[in-house]
């Protein structure tokens, strides 16, 4: 019999129970975090070289309760972090274990057990055998890699990561991925910085490399569907949960009791410790591989020091961080007194018209507690030099411009209005060691999309008014599929389509939303959009942009590859090659139609930016052969430099 006095040792007794409850994959809860922060294994060049073995296998991984199988580098998420120095040489032996897998089809989720590494953001060759990310690596194949650091290679923080087309999504969300981090010689900084910075203040240091590793109740495209898709036979559907009564794979996909979260260096929400007043360098790598970040830290204080491994030219102080997925910041954080903040992720309204409706994670990335004897510490108010590659290419006269070109993105997985076909398609190609203007435009009128440029990084010129075209959603017919087509901004169809457009589906005119128009006028001061004059490697273009950037194509000859960085629109197409050629040797025209219909245009009587400054007796080999085009007015409108 139940007395008052049993039901209240009971009552009393049951957060016992809960608080004590032994959670695993048969008996499932919530993650907690909270364990305290740690790097991962890191391994730091010496005289010069770097030799490193990473095996890619299947691995039991164990985050809090939830064990799983899942692709590894050396067996753990993430892999080793890598530490060099400008002129290293990185000697990497790639050795894939992984077993047959199904066959897949060209630009959808196919080959999980293929694989290869691309070093993100290095100033390096992407000629075999370095940085070449069409090379595919077979299960049961060995390749040795060879990286030859640059001797100029500007000191940064950057990353390596899977990126054999068709499972980049795939392996980066299973956690193939790794920091890579150039360190600075100790003589090229100040003081301020070099306190908070390797060599001598190692401990100041916050590397993070930030992934979205648990993603299961983000329905299409999260880690657990492309499984499905992509014939991943590690699926957690045979297990069936002693405490719901259901799947594991039910119960982390259910929209309330699912979990997709951010982990920090293979953790969950962990805690890190600060002094009052200390300055810690947080490096933070954004590997997605699908969302991007608006990170705050409310409370605390924060400096930027550089964006995608580039210092910025003066540290400046902002209340918020955006990092595109496959982007990189520095920043120094310093919280003033004694407490616990959050390093947050989170959409703001306020920064709504430079985004969009772009995915921005939403919920903590990671804790910061905050005790103990307080510190007095100066934040940087120098940076290093840059090298010459990285020179300030905002006031080069016109004459200096080796070659123009324009890429246009959207709607996904369409890069300038086709998907991607092989790696000697070639949709342009200059010479080395030229100074390039590109224009990046987005026709989607709704979503940004972070382009990415393998090689080099980009100087951020200027953000023009956007002329068109925007891309809709077309009638059905036959054949139509996810049919589209390209309108002008009042709405009416264009006679510049594209590679796959079917005439017998579309619909004459279309009601255009310009909600996001406006990126040339808008508050410079918003998360979607670069300081002018900064370097990039991953920029997002905003929708219905148009982005000016130059370059300088330095030192290497190959392909340079761009591509959307959420990784699933670039497995399904969102991606193309140009080509750095031997000086005069580049023979292409900079205008690459896509089935008779040229990318960046509505109407065949519009002006392709800039692109007649790409003539001969400008000293290239670019000129437009197109005849039509030589009556065409040079403009590009309304460009704003703020």
């Amino acid at each position: 019999m139940w007395t008052a006095a049993s039901v209240l040792v009971l009552l009393f007794a049951l957060p016992l129970l809960t608080t004590t409850q032994q959670c695993d994959n048969a008996n499932p809860c919530q993650f907690t975090g909270g364990d305290a922060y740690t790097k991962t294994a890191e391994v730091t060049s010496s005289n010069g070289v770097l030799t490193q073995t990473v095996t890619v296998d299947i691995s039991d991984v164990t985050i809090e309760w939830l064990t799983t199988k899942r692709r590894t580098y050396n067996g753990g998420i993430p892999g080793p972090t890598f530490r060099l120095k400008a002129g290293d040489n990185l000697a990497l032996t790639l050795v894939n274990n992984l077993g047959p897998q199904p066959v897949g089809e060209h630009n959808e989720y196919r080959d999980p057990n293929s694989t290869n590494i691309h070093t993100h953001g290095l100033h390096i060759s992407p000629m075999e055998p370095q940085d070449y990310v069409f090379l595919e690596v077979g299960p049961g194949e060995t390749y040795n890699y060879n990286f030859q650091l640059n001797e100029n290679q500007n000191a940064g923080t950057f990353w390596y990561h899977g990126h054999h087309h068709g499972s980049a999504f795939f392996q980066v969300a299973s956690g193939m991925a790794g920091l890579l981090i150039v360190e600075d010689e100790w003589s090229s900084m100040s003081a301020e910085l070099a306190a908070i910075s390797c060599p001598t203040n190692c401990d100041k240091e916050v590397p993070m490399l930030l992934g979205k590793f648990l993603d299961y109740n983000e329905g299409e495209d999260s880690f657990a569907e492309v499984q499905n898709d992509i014939g991943d036979p590690f699926r957690l559907d045979d297990t069936v949960t002693t405490s719901e009564g259901v799947t594991l794979s039910a119960y982390l996909t259910d929209q309330q009791t699912g979990v997709s979260a951010y982990m920090v260096n293979g953790q969950v929400r962990p805690v890190i410790t600060m002094q009052p007043g200390e300055i810690r360098r947080f490096r933070m790598v954004n590997a997605g591989p699908r969302d991007q970040l608006l990170l705050t830290i409310t409370g605390c204080e924060i400096t930027i020091l550089a964006y995608d491994g580039v210092y910025v030219g003066t540290p400046y102080s902002q209340d918020f961080i955006f990092i595109p997925t496959g982007g990189r910041c520095d920043a120094a954080v310093r919280c003033a007194t004694a407490g616990t903040y959050e390093l947050r992720s989170g959409n703001n309204i306020t920064h709504e018209p430079s985004l969009g409706e772009t995915d921005i994670y939403g919920g903590v990335i990671a804790t910061i507690e905050v005790t103990g004897a307080a510190m007095s510490m100066s934040f940087p108010t120098a940076t290093p030099a840059k090298p010459s590659y990285l020179d300030d290419l905002r006031t080069v006269e016109d004459s200096a411009i080796g070659g123009r070109y324009v890429v246009e993105l959207g709607p996904d997985p369409y890069l300038n209005r086709e998907r991607f076909t092989n790696a000697t398609y070639y949709r342009y190609n200059f010479d080395v060691d030229t100074i390039q203007e590109w224009i990046f435009t987005n026709t989607d009128e709704d979503d940004g999309h972070p382009l990415h440029l393998h090689v080099t990084h980009f100087q951020v010129i200027s953000y023009n008014s956007y002329p068109g075209p925007i891309n809709g959603e077309v009638g059905g017919g036959v054949g139509a599929g996810d049919a589209f087509a390209y309108y002008d901004l009042n709405g009416n169809l264009c006679d510049q389509q594209h590679k796959d457009f079917y005439p017998d589906t579309v619909n004459p005119s279309i009601t255009v939303d310009t909600t996001y128009l406006g990126h040339d006028t808008n508050d410079r001061n918003l998360a979607g959009y670069a300081r002018l004059g900064e370097y990039r490697d991953v920029l997002l273009i905003p929708p219905l942009a148009s982005v000016t950037v130059r370059f300088k194509a330095a030192d290497y000859i190959g392909p340079y590859v761009l591509h959307c960085h959420i990784l699933n629109h670039e497995d399904q197409g969102m991606m193309m090659v140009t080509y750095s050629a031997p000086a005069g040797q580049a023979s292409q025209s900079p205008w690459e139609s896509s089935g008779g219909h040229n990318p960046g245009t509505c109407s065949s009587t519009d002006v392709y930016p800039n692109i007649l400054q790409n003539t001969i007796a400008a000293g290239n080999k670019h000129a437009v052969s197109n005849g039509w085009l030589t009556t065409l007015v040079l403009t590009v409108a309304s460009i704003n430099f703020f």
